[in-house]
C-alpha cells in the first residue's frame, strides 16, 4: 500500500537539482569563454529568456565581426577584432548611406517620372482643348457663312421678286395711263377743283389708281407742272393763266379760299 503511494506521488524534484545546475554551470562557462573572446562582450542577464537573446545577438555580431575580418584580410586577436569591429561599422555606415542615397535617387528618378507624366497629360489636354476650340470656331464660322449665304439668297430672290413685281405694276401702270390718262386729264381741266373719291367713280377705277394717273400727269405734262394737291382727296388744276387771276383776286378781296379757284 504505501509502495503504491510513493508511485503515485512520481519523481521527486530533488532529482532534477543536478540537472539545473550541470546546465547553469555550462552557461557560466560559456559566458566565461565569449568574455575571454571579447572584452567588451556586455554582462549576463540572469534571466533566462532574455540572456537566451543576448546571446544569440552575439552570435550575429561575431559572424559579421569575423565576415568583415575576412574580407579586409586581418589577422586574429582580441585588439585585431576590436579594430575589425570599428572598421565594420564604418563600412556599414557607408554602406547604410550608399543605400538610402540609391533609394533617394530612385525616389527623385521616380518623382520626376510622374512630373513629367503628368506635364504631359497636361499638353495633351492642353493640345485636345486647342483642337477643340479650333474646331468649334471652324464649325461656327462655316455656320455663320451658310447663314450669311442664305440670307444673301433670300434677299436676292426677294429683290428679283419685288423688281419683277415693280415692272409688272409700272407695266400696268402705263397700259391704265395710256387708256385712261386722256380722258382723266380733260375731266380734270374742266373740273379744275376735283375729288379723287369722285374722279374714280367717273372713271371705274380705285382711288389709288386714279391717284397714281394724276401724279403721273404732274411729272410728264407741263400743263399740270403747277397743280396743287391738299392730302390724296382733293386736286386743283392750275395754269399760269389761274395763277394771274388769283393774283387780281387777292389784291381785291385780300384773301381767298381754295373753293373760289372755280373758274
Amino acid at each position: 500500500m504505501a509502495s503504491a503511494d510513493k508511485e503515485s506521488q512520481g519523481i521527486p524534484w530533488v532529482v532534477f537539482i543536478p540537472i539545473i545546475l550541470c546546465v547553469v554551470g555550462i552557461l557560466v562557462l560559456l559566458d566565461i569563454r565569449q568574455r575571454q573572446r571579447n572584452p567588451q562582450y556586455a554582462p549576463i542577464d540572469t534571466h533566462p529568456q532574455a540572456f537566451e537573446q543576448q546571446l544569440l545577438d552575439d552570435v550575429d555580431e561575431q559572424d559579421v565581426d569575423e565576415e568583415d575580418a575576412s574580407d579586409d584580410n586581418h589577422g586574429e586577436g582580441s585588439s585585431t577584432a576590436v579594430r575589425v569591429k570599428k572598421v565594420g561599422k564604418k563600412r556599414g555606415e557607408k554602406l547604410r548611406r550608399k543605400e538610402e542615397m540609391r533609394r533617394y535617387r530612385e525616389y527623385m528618378d521616380h518623382q520626376r517620372d510622374l512630373r513629367r507624366a503628368q506635364e504631359e497629360v497636361y499638353e495633351e489636354e492642353f493640345r485636345r482643348k486647342k483642337i477643340e476650340q479650333s474646331i468649334k470656331r471652324t464649325d461656327e464660322m462655316e455656320k455663320r457663312r451658310k447663314e450669311k449665304e442664305k440670307k444673301a439668297k433670300a434677299e436676292a430672290k426677294e429683290e428679283l421678286k419685288m423688281q419683277k413685281l415693280q415692272e409688272k405694276d409700272a407695266k400696268k401702270r402705263q397700259s391704265r395711263f395710256s387708256k385712261y390718262g386722256e380722258k382723266l386729264k380733260k375731266l380734270v381741266k374742266e373740273r379744275k377743283l376735283c375729288d379723287t373719291n369722285e374722279l374714280a367713280k367717273w372713271m371705274g377705277l380705285s382711288q389709288q389708281e386714279v391717284i397714281d394717273m394724276l401724279q403721273q400727269l404732274c411729272d410728264q405734262d407741263d400743263e399740270f407742272e403747277l397743280c396743287l394737291w391738299s392730302g390724296t382727296d382733293t386736286f386743283l388744276f392750275i395754269t399760269r393763266d389761274d395763277y394771274a387771276h388769283f393774283n387780281e383776286q387777292f389784291k381785291a378781296k385780300g384773301k381767298m379760299s381754295i373753293h373760289d379757284a372755280k373758274l
